[in-house]
């Protein structure tokens, strides 16, 4: 099975400088133009089935896609995006500075994050996401599909990359559409190709 793992498209929360994470937010217009013009460059791969996560930003994305490919779309709740940022989720990153000032300040959330181990208070475990991840791919790969997409997230590339990749090195930066292609043979998989994604040197 060759698997199209893309990153979704900018989102309002990018524009208007929120926390994301579990915030449900939709595209903006020019996250609307980028997925469209990538449908073209995707429509002749042979995908037969497109993945999608359920949150907006993701599965709008899917959309756009299925609207060239005609493939159909399932929705996997597992391919969400780790709830890093808890009760900041969707909050302006300004003010949730001044809301949450004291915990930002405390030593148990100096630092946190995926590389980090651990999320801000209300957020999700990192061993309960990559374990969703893991089983969201584990449903994916039991189907009999020859060619797949699967419209994501940052947090799920991380992990995927870590855990089911088995790389060691961090993902700095994830571009809108960035892509993964990865063959799944066996109960192998292996890197074909990667593009838009920055690593640690």
């Amino acid at each position: 099975m060759k698997i199209y793992l893309i990153r979704h498209c900018e989102s309002e929360d990018d524009v208007l400088n929120c926390y994301g994470g579990c915030a449900d937010f939709d595209l903006t217009d020019k996250g609307i133009e980028t997925a469209e013009q990538y449908s073209n460059k995707i429509v002749n791969l042979g995908i037969e089935k497109i993945f999608s996560s359920p949150y907006k930003r993701a599965k709008n994305v899917a959309s756009i896609f299925n609207e060239k490919l005609n493939c159909g779309i399932d929705i996997i709740d597992d391919l969400k995006e780790m709830n890093t940022y808890g009760v900041m989720s969707g909050v302006n990153k300004y003010l949730a500075k001044k809301i949450f000032d004291l915990l930002l300040n405390s030593e148990e959330y100096k630092e946190f994050g995926y590389y980090k181990g651990k999320s801000f208070e209300g957020g999700e475990s990192v061993e309960n996401f990559d374990n969703r991840v893991r089983n969201a791919f584990s449903f994916i790969t039991n189907n009999s599909y020859n060619t797949i997409a699967i419209v994501s997230h940052g947090g799920v590339f991380r992990s995927v990359y870590k855990n089911i990749l088995n790389q060691s090195k961090k993902i700095l930066e994830i571009a809108d559409v960035a892509t993964i292609e990865i063959e799944y043979d066996n109960g192998e998989y292996s890197i074909i190709s990667m593009n838009g994604i920055e690593l640690e040197k």
